[in-house]
């Protein structure tokens, strides 16, 4: 045990001393805040609201003084407005009490926080006014869904990426001849390959969803990380087995990593009858763990 966590730490070693490893560790974050950037923030710096016809022009006023504030025709158009993808607060009033709608992944205290601000700014008196708060499901775009489901499976892809360039490296520098004439099992050779290609994938993942805010998430794709293990296992040693150095390396990311996107991705737009014929690749069974998981049903036997 003692020599497979020094190979371990001999393996990171190698992977921090590889500037291109070393970018790879950090690009889910990377790709993360440019989700963000894209598609918007998940928390606002200033309160913004939406009301409808519900809300008269004078309650309005007063929303104006704390809160940017949109006004809605009907309830419907205020809702769709809620589910994009910025932060945005619904406002109805319904028999003298404010209906507050939030999409629900802002978190318990920003509801609660612009439900007590909404209420004591239309309240008369001064007084608290009763409110409701309401989460209304959030239904993103085409766009953003692909482009999640992507970042997420880039990210789960970047473990088992970047142990792949550290055996490129042993190949190169002729360190995998020792490997070969040493006591080391063939099995111990991969577990030493396959748990910092888990750590990785944990850290990426995990990272991504802190930053794009689906933290309450983040165990769910900690655990398709760990179910996927193999998955990253195949591209470490597809890439060991087809490059002989580091530029040949970089070639076949440039054609295993498209392809491993595009494949599960494409199943988004094939009717379900016919999704059988995925059912062979690995990596579908990501997507499709990717997908139960952000519609917040049970991805466990779908990732395990």
């Amino acid at each position: 045990m003692k020599g497979f966590f020094a190979s371990v730490a001999r393996e990171f070693k190698l992977i921090f001393r590889n500037g291109i490893s070393a970018f790879m560790v950090a690009s889910p974050a990377i790709l993360a805040f440019v989700f963000i950037l894209i598609f918007g923030a998940v928390n606002a710096q200033e309160l913004q609201l939406a009301v409808d016809s519900t809300v008269s022009a004078a309650q309005e006023e007063k929303l104006l003084r704390i809160a940017d504030v949109e006004r809605f025709d009907d309830t419907s158009a205020l809702e769709a407005r809620v589910r994009e993808t910025d932060t945005v607060a619904g406002v109805v009033m319904e028999d003298g009490a404010v209906r507050v709608l939030v999409e629900g992944n802002e978190g318990e205290s920003f509801q609660q926080v612009t439900g007590a601000i909404v209420g004591l700014t239309l309240g008369t008196t001064g007084e608290l006014m009763p409110y409701q708060s309401e989460i209304v499901a959030a239904k993103g775009t085409m766009a953003y869904t692909v482009t999640m489901i992507s970042m997420l499976l880039m990210s789960l892809f970047i473990g088992g990426a970047t142990v792949g360039l550290s055996i490129v490296d042993e190949r190169e520098g002729g360190a995998i001849r020792a490997v070969t004439v040493s006591p080391m099992r063939l099995s111990g050779y991969v577990a030493t390959k396959l748990f910092p290609a888990l750590l990785l994938g944990l850290f990426g993942v995990a990272a991504a969803g802190f930053i794009i805010g689906k933290a309450a998430l983040v165990p769910q794709y900690l655990l398709l990380a760990v179910c996927s293990v193999l998955v990253s296992g195949m591209m470490t040693f597809a890439i060991g087995a087809f490059a002989n150095n580091q530029i040949a390396a970089i070639g076949v990311l440039k054609l295993l990593v498209p392809i491993g996107m595009m494949l599960p991705v494409s199943a988004m737009f094939v009717p379900q009858q016919w999704q059988f014929f995925y059912y062979i690749i690995p990596i579908y069974w990501q997507y499709r763990a990717l997908s139960a998981i952000l519609s917040e049903s049970s991805a466990l036997g779908t990732c395990c």
